[in-house]
């Protein structure tokens, strides 16, 4: 396989349909500063597909999932060793704790995410429920519509105390292997470079655009 190539703030804006100040907007935002942007006039940053998707995620999470700057900010940081270690980024990360167990292969990545209640002064928190897709299955007559799934279940933080999603008011669903597919999808790359990826489809959700 070739080497991957950088895109740049054009490029990407167009590919992924996105307004390129919106975007420029969203990458000051959620990406450190280039080291490279202030050593040379003119310079045009250049994205690895990290940095990229990084920029993509946290505007669906503003643009989509409504929520705001800070709160997308702390999001992506709460979550970026468990996306590198599943292979949601490219450059996994070495926690094998939170790897499934090899002969699980999950299908889909959802993301239940729920506000923390933090006293006074604190600041921003989440609680992450996610669940990676084993299997689906119907078990009753098509016309009835009823499905069985089997799924893993894991926290962030992993020791917190248990939390049923389906109970609590004001969490948000966040499909981030939905994401992640139309990322990859948009700028025509291989599934193969995801290790997330191997094991489901994509499928872009008009309904869902930054």
């Amino acid at each position: 396989m070739g080497l991957i190539k950088f895109f740049t703030n054009r490029e990407l804006a167009q590919k992924l349909g996105i307004n390129l100040a919106k975007w420029k907007r969203w990458s000051r935002e959620f990406l450190p500063p280039d080291p490279l942007g202030g050593m040379q006039s003119g310079y045009a940053r250049h994205y690895s597909l990290d940095e990229a998707f990084r920029v993509f995620l946290g505007g669906y999470l503003v643009a989509t999932l409504k929520y705001t700057i800070p709160e997308a900010k702390k999001i992506l940081q709460d979550m970026q060793k468990w996306m590198g270690t599943v292979g949601l980024y490219r450059n996994s990360g070495s926690d094998v704790k939170m790897r499934p167990a090899p002969e699980i292969k999950i299908k889909n990545y959802v993301v239940f995410i729920r506000q923390q209640s933090l006293d006074a002064g604190q600041s921003i928190g989440f609680l992450y429920a996610i669940r990676g897709l084993i299997s689906t299955s119907p078990i009753a007559p098509k016309d009835l519509n009823i499905r069985q799934e089997r799924y893993i279940e894991r926290f962030l933080p992993p020791r917190q105390n248990y939390w049923a999603v389906s109970e609590v008011a004001g969490v948000k669903m966040l499909n981030i292997s939905q994401v992640l597919g139309q990322f990859v999808e948009a700028l025509g790359l291989p599934k193969a470079l995801y290790a997330a990826m191997n094991d489901f489809q994509s499928r872009k959700d008009p309904s869902e655009k930054i």
